[in-house]
């Protein structure tokens, strides 16, 4: 079985270092599949979905963009930004989510509450004032 070799490097670091069969790119002219022995190119990376082709299995990365460089029987990808979508990347994801979700309730409820409170502050405030008013004599 012919191998070659791939990096995906983002801002976040190697995403992918490994010998695979094969790769999938989502690039500006459409899906391009790499085999060993490909020519060499440079192409731009659209957003989207790399599918790899390893030993042990398949592997999908999610991209939003970046370059592609096929050289020499290497490929190397250098990502805007590049996550491996498997299953506990995707339980972190909604993980995070849910949380962003309740921190974003937790605040609607805070402001409705603290709105509520400046506006019994505002009425003491003037119920105060007009008390004074009304008790206040001139001697």
């Amino acid at each position: 079985m012919n191998k070659f070799k791939i990096e995906i490097l983002s801002p976040e670091g190697i995403i992918l270092n490994e010998e695979i069969i094969s790769v999938s790119f989502p690039t500006t002219r459409g899906i391009i599949t790499i085999l060993p022995g490909h020519a060499n190119i440079v192409t731009k990376l659209n957003s989207g979905e790399i599918t790899i082709n390893t030993i042990k299995g398949i592997k999908k990365i999610i991209v939003s963009g970046g370059f592609i460089e096929v050289a020499d029987n290497n490929v190397n990808v250098v990502a805007e930004f590049a996550v491996q979508s498997d299953k506990e990347r995707m339980k972190k994801i909604k993980e995070a989510i849910s949380l962003a979700n309740d921190m974003k309730k937790k605040r609607k409820e805070f402001t409705f509450i603290s709105t509520g409170i400046e506006s019994q502050l505002k009425k003491s405030a003037i119920d105060l004032k007009s008390g004074f008013g009304l008790k206040h004599k001139k001697v």
